[in-house]
């Protein structure tokens, strides 16, 4: 279970979130939509550890995120091309997580060339779909997704969001 509770997180001495809580099974999905500027990605990284909030508790089956090592709640950002090292091939980074098989590079449209390159020889899309695998890691248990199909071609971003559903209901 992945449980928020009473969180507050504020930007500039404004809040953006107050006393949100929300519990979510394993297995389950939810969905937050809010305008632009409500903080919606800045939720995703105080939900994921990235970034500490006001107040609150965040847990996942009663236990505090971990502040080191792997965190099994994973966030894959608005703008993926700013968590990649500019110097390192993006296989590396992915590497560095875990190691997707063809099959699982092939369902998330992801060249294997691709993989070879750095991040500034990739567009935005191809980009977005390494970062989106690299937080597919098998330890994963919560997924954070900030508009993760934005950069993406509207037949490919059907196919995305297809594979994730098949992922979590896999995963239970």
């Amino acid at each position: 279970m992945f449980s928020v509770s009473e969180l507050t997180i504020e930007q500039d001495n404004r809040p953006l979130w107050q006393n949100f809580s929300f519990e979510l099974p394993a297995g389950e999905r939810l969905g937050i939509s809010a305008p632009s500027g409500y903080g919606k990605t800045m939720l995703g990284r105080v939900l994921a550890g990235w970034q500490s909030c006001r107040q609150g508790r965040i847990t996942l089956d009663g236990l505090p995120l971990p502040k080191r090592g792997y965190c099994p709640v994973q966030l894959v950002p608005q703008h993926p091309e700013r968590t990649f090292n500019p110097f390192r091939t993006t296989g590396n980074a992915l590497r560095d997580a875990w190691q997707p098989d063809d099959e699982q590079l092939a369902r998330f449209h992801v060249n294997p060339e691709w993989l070879r390159r750095k991040p500034a020889q990739l567009s935005g899309g191809e980009l977005a779909r390494i970062a989106l695998l690299r937080s597919l890691d098998p330890r994963t248990r919560v997924l954070i997704a900030d508009e993760i199909t934005a950069q993406l071609d509207p037949s490919v971003q059907r196919d995305i969001w297809q594979q994730l559903i098949h992922e979590s209901v896999g995963a239970g």
